[in-house]
């Protein structure tokens, strides 16, 4: 396995992206109605690549807030290889970024139908807020989830 920084533009950045929209789709299907994407503006996300050979498995990225913080975005790791500790492997290179960049806070958004990943994110130190509803996205809930770096 090889992982690989790249910024919001690299096309293996965005498959992974869109395969994140298709799994998002498939969880929260008014998200495709309301034209949802996780394409459009990725111009100012640095991340990485998670690679099994030369076939791109999984991403994070990150996307300045403010000087101090930093939102943690399109995080995904294709279904057949989860389990196996790779998600755990991008959030350490993601958070050590992070750092490095000079960020004291990362922040995220989730949905909270995506109950294997809010596990696995408080699993990494990540505190979430209460539960939220989109009225946009016919009142699918989600919750905000933050950590010290």
């Amino acid at each position: 396995m090889d992982i690989v920084k790249v910024d919001g533009n690299n096309k293996d950045f965005k498959l992974m992206c869109e395969s994140l929209e298709n799994f998002q789709f498939d969880m929260i299907p008014i998200l495709k109605e309301k034209d949802y994407s996780l394409t459009d503006d990725l111009s100012e996300v640095t991340g990485f690549v998670l690679y099994d050979k030369n076939k791109p498995i999984g991403s994070v990225g990150l996307k300045k807030i403010s000087d101090d913080s930093c939102e943690i975005v399109r995080v995904f790791v294709l279904s057949e290889y989860r389990g196996n500790g790779y998600a755990g492997m991008l959030f350490e290179k993601i958070e050590n970024l992070a750092r490095e960049t000079g960020f004291k806070k990362a922040e995220m958004v989730a949905w909270v139908a995506a109950k294997s990943a809010l596990k696995l994110y408080e699993r990494l130190g990540y505190q979430k807020t209460e539960e939220k509803i989109s009225e946009w996205f016919g009142g699918s809930k989600y919750v905000e989830l933050y950590k010290d770096l």
